[in-house]
C-alpha cells in the first residue's frame, strides 16, 4: 500500500468515522483501502486493567463503491491481551459495527445489497456479482435485512379490505403436479400481505385465524374469483366483510363458455379442431372482444364468420350471453344490476345451450358477491392481479424458484413493504435550449 497524504481527508470520503483510512492503491480497477479503527487504550472486559496490543489480524471485506470504482477494505484488526495473570480473559479482537467478524461485506455493503434486490428488482445473483461475493452471501444479507420488516407485525396493521387470489408458484414436472400458493393483498394501500402455500379453503383459513378475531372484524371488504374455498374461508372468519367477484372474473366465466361452444360446434360442423382458414377459428379472439372496443366494420366481419361456421347460432348465444353479463357490472346502480341479471338468465334458458345453462348456474351460485359490486363502489379486484404481474415479473427474474420461504420473502420484499429510500432530487427543472 502507498502512503497517502490527508489521512482525515480520505477517512471523510470514505465516511467511516470509525476507521481511519491509512494507505490506498488502484489494483485491477479496484480500490483497496488500508483502515484502522482509531488508536486510544483499551481496558480488559473481565477485569477493567488496561490492555496491552496483542498484534494484528487483516480482514479483507468488500464494501460500497467509491464514485464508480468498486473498493475493497484491508482492516488491520488489533488484537489485545490482559497483562493480570489472574483474569480469566487471555485475548481479544476489537469489534467494530462496520464489520462483522470473519464478513465478506462491510454492513452498509449487505444493507446496499438487500436495497438493490428489495427495491431495485434486482435478481440475488445480479447483486452478488456486483459486489464481487457468492450467492449465498448475498441471499444471507436478504434474509437479515428483510426478515424483520416481514415479521413485523404493523406491517399488517391498519388493513381494511383484501384482495385473494391464487398463483402459480411451481410448474408440473414428472415428479410433482403445478404448486399453487394464495396471496393476499391489501386493496387500499396495493401492498401484498403475504404468500401462502396451497389454494384451498384451509390454507386461507389457517392465516385468517392466525391473524386473530380483532384483526379479522376490522375487514370489511374481501374481493376474490369464484372459489367455492376461499368464499368459505372468508364467511367463516370475516364476519363484517362484504364479498364481491369483479367483473374481470365474471366474464373470464363467459369467455369460456364461448370457446367451449366454439370448439365443439367447430368439430361438429367440420370434424377437426380448429384451422387457420375456418371461420370460427379466424374470429375466435374477436369473440371474447366487448362490442364497444369494436369497429362497426370489425362487428360486420364477425357477424359474417359466424353465419360461415354456426349454422344454428349457438356461438352467437354465447357471445350475447357474455355481453348481458358484461351490461350487469355496467348498470347504473343495484336495483339496475339486478333488472339486467335477469335478462341474462332469461337469454341462457332460452338458448338451450348447454354451455350457457351451466354457466347461468355458476353465475346464479354467486350472484350475490356479484352483485355486491354495485353495494360497495365497483371494487375490483384488479390490484390483486397487478400485484400477480409484478410477482410474474420477479419470477421471471430470479429465473424461476424452488424454496417457498425464498419466494415469499422476495415477493414481500418488493411488493409488501415500504421502504425508506432518499430519492434523487432534479438540480434543474427543465432541459435548457442548448447543452454545451
Amino acid at each position: 500500500m502507498s502512503n497517502v497524504h490527508g489521512i482525515d481527508d480520505a477517512t471523510a470520503l470514505v465516511g467511516m468515522p470509525e476507521l481511519v483510512v491509512r494507505g490506498q492503491v488502484l489494483r485491477d480497477g479496484e480500490w483497496w483501502l488500508a483502515v484502522e479503527t482509531r488508536p486510544g487504550p483499551q481496558w480488559c472486559p473481565g477485569c477493567g486493567v488496561r490492555a496491552v496490543g496483542h498484534g494484528r489480524s487483516r480482514t479483507t471485506v468488500r464494501d460500497l463503491p467509491i464514485a464508480g470504482v468498486p473498493t475493497v477494505l484491508v482492516f488491520a484488526r488489533r488484537r489485545w491481551r490482559c497483562p493480570e495473570p489472574l483474569c480469566d480473559v487471555r485475548t481479544w479482537s476489537e469489534h467494530v459495527d462496520a464489520i462483522a467478524p470473519r464478513a465478506s461485506l462491510t454492513e452498509r455493503a449487505r444493507a446496499r445489497l438487500a436495497e438493490m434486490v428489495n427495491v431495485d428488482e434486482f435478481s440475488i445473483a445480479a447483486a452478488a456479482a456486483e459486489f464481487g461475493v457468492g450467492w449465498h452471501t448475498a441471499n444471507a444479507a436478504v434474509v437479515d435485512y428483510t426478515d424483520p420488516h416481514v415479521d413485523d407485525p404493523v406491517r399488517l396493521e391498519g388493513v381494511r379490505g383484501i384482495g385473494v387470489d391464487e398463483k402459480r408458484f411451481l410448474n408440473a414436472t414428472a415428479t410433482h403436479r403445478t404448486v399453487f400458493t394464495t396471496q393476499i393483498v391489501d386493496l387500499d394501500r396495493h401492498r401484498l400481505l403475504d404468500v401462502v402455500e396451497g389454494r384451498s379453503r384451509d390454507v386461507l383459513g389457517r392465516w385468517l385465524a392466525e391473524r386473530g378475531a380483532d384483526w379479522c372484524n376490522q375487514i370489511t371488504l374481501a374481493t376474490l374469483d369464484p372459489a367455492a374455498g376461499y368464499r368459505a374461508a372468508l364467511v367463516e372468519h370475516l364476519a363484517n366483510a362484504t364479498l364481491v367477484v369483479d367483473h374481470f372474473h365474471a366474464i373470464k366465466l363467459a369467455n369460456a363458455a364461448i370457446d367451449d361452444v366454439r370448439r365443439r360446434v367447430q368439430h361438429e360442423q367440420l370434424g377437426h379442431r380448429g384451422r387457420k382458414s375456418d371461420p370460427l377459428y379466424r374470429a375466435r379472439r374477436v369473440f371474447l372482444t366487448g362490442f364497444d372496443r369494436l369497429s362497426d366494420e370489425r362487428i360486420t366481419w364477425m357477424f359474417d364468420m359466424l353465419a360461415a361456421g354456426d349454422p344454428y347460432g349457438e356461438v352467437g348465444a354465447a357471445i350475447a350471453a357474455k355481453e348481458l353479463l358484461r351490461e350487469v357490472y355496467a348498470a347504473r346502480d343495484l336495483a339496475h344490476a339486478r333488472r339486467r341479471l335477469i335478462v341474462f338468465f332469461q337469454h341462457c334458458a332460452d338458448a338451450e345451450v348447454a354451455e350457457l345453462t351451466r354457466l347461468a348456474r355458476t353465475v346464479e351460485r354467486w350472484s350475490d358477491e356479484i352483485l355486491a359490486y354495485h353495494r360497495t363502489g365497483r371494487a375490483s379486484n384488479g390490484r390483486v392481479e397487478n400485484v400477480h404481474m409484478l410477482a410474474e415479473k420477479t419470477r421471471r427474474n430470479a429465473h424461476g424458484f424452488v424454496n417457498h420461504p425464498n419466494y415469499r420473502r422476495r415477493l414481500i420484499g418488493r411488493l409488501g413493504i415500504k421502504w425508506a429510500t432518499v430519492p434523487t432530487r432534479r438540480i434543474r427543472g427543465r432541459q435548457p435550449r442548448s447543452v454545451a
